[in-house]
């Protein structure tokens, strides 16, 4: 979880337990004539009523079983080098302090293959074709969860009514991968040395160009070429996943100050985030740094279930320990050939925290 997630979900959290300090709140509801007399049947509760009808509840939420699937499919350009400014994926050749336009002391190479008699190769990847798929689970993901609801009959100690929740839930899944096979487009460009020594590699000259051998600054440029190589990096889904359900709600007194409240529904949501990737492209004429990220939005919808277990640690405040299923379909980003799928036909979720009845 990014700093700027855990920063929102510690805020949220410390200011649902102030809140437990200032709502006002009654005793809860209890059927004292013992259920409508002469039936077995739910009472619609009355409207004047001076006990609680309503409840309010805030806490941690935790979400598991939350997958993210990555995949890729085309040509995709190389953000790491730029051999029109002198950075290739094995050296550089760059304007020293001197200001000269021809030749230049900042330059550099990475392996001795570059170097056959006096001519020096650099090389650049412009872009590479892959294609492959991988998915990962994203492990427990730290979140927040409000509801609130009301009761519309009673029957002794049981109430039934109705329930409106909202979850808050940053996601962040991350897959490395290593070793994915993939076709470069590579460019050779050769530089004359003349008559000077050249350093073994791997060399680096300096901005200064103080003492140090100088190479012509621009170079004879190859003809593109196809070559085979390997990927290695990251990707991301830095996202943050928004649900709201809406169903009816079944609460239960249990001895011992406890209660048990079930509950089912419809469920939607919103997924905002960005699809992050870092990759490095290797063939035989060197590495190329790749990077960038989408943005996107999706819609997801689905329905839960969701089981709370509440304390009652006094008239007006209980203490509550929830699980919730909720399936819901995928989210997607994607552009340019990429994909990140979120996967949530299969999360669950566990929350605890402080319910208020009024």
């Amino acid at each position: 979880m990014s700093q700027r997630h855990y920063y929102l979900w510690s805020v949220g959290c410390l200011s649902a337990c102030a809140a437990g300090w200032v709502l006002p709140a009654r005793a809860q509801y209890e059927d004292k004539s013992g259920g409508t007399p002469g039936t077995t049947a739910f009472t619609r509760t009355p409207k004047d009523t001076d006990d609680w009808t309503r409840h309010f509840r805030v806490g941690a939420l935790m979400g598991l079983n939350i997958r993210a699937s990555f995949s890729m499919n085309g040509s995709f350009g190389i953000s790491g080098n730029n051999p029109a400014a002198g950075v290739f994926d094995d050296g550089y050749v760059l304007k020293d302090q001197s200001g000269s336009t021809q030749y230049t002391g900042n330059w550099g190479y990475d392996n001795a293959s570059q170097l056959t008699g006096s001519t020096l190769s650099m090389h650049a990847a412009s872009a590479f074709t892959a294609a492959g798929s991988s998915q990962t689970d994203g492990g427990p993901m730290p979140g927040l969860d409000v509801a609130y609801g009301g009761n519309l009959w009673y029957w002794r100690h049981a109430r039934v009514g109705w329930e409106l929740g909202f979850g808050w839930l940053p996601v962040d899944i991350n897959d490395n991968f290593n070793n994915q096979a993939v076709h470069a487009t590579e460019t050779t460009y050769t530089f004359n040395t003349g008559n000077i020594v050249v350093p073994a590699a791997p060399y680096q000259g300096g901005f200064s160009g103080s003492g140090e051998p100088l190479i012509p600054l621009s170079g004879t440029q190859g003809a593109p070429t196809t070559i085979g190589g390997t990927m290695s990096g990251s990707h991301t889904l830095d996202a943050t996943l928004y649900t709201l359900r809406l169903g009816p709600s079944l609460y239960w007194d249990l001895p011992r100050r406890f209660g048990l409240a079930l509950g089912a529904g419809p469920a939607a949501g919103i997924v905002d985030g960005e699809y992050k990737y870092i990759e490095t492209i290797t063939t035989a004429g060197g590495k190329a740094q790749n990077s960038g990220k989408i943005s996107g939005t999706d819609f997801v919808f689905g329905g839960y279930v969701n089981g709370t277990l509440l304390y009652h640690l006094q008239n007006n405040g209980d203490l509550y320990l929830g699980a919730q299923y909720m399936p819901m379909t995928d989210a997607t980003i994607s552009g340019g050939g990429r994909q990140g799928r979120l996967n949530l036909d299969g999360q669950l979720y566990f929350s605890v925290g402080l319910n208020w009845p009024f």
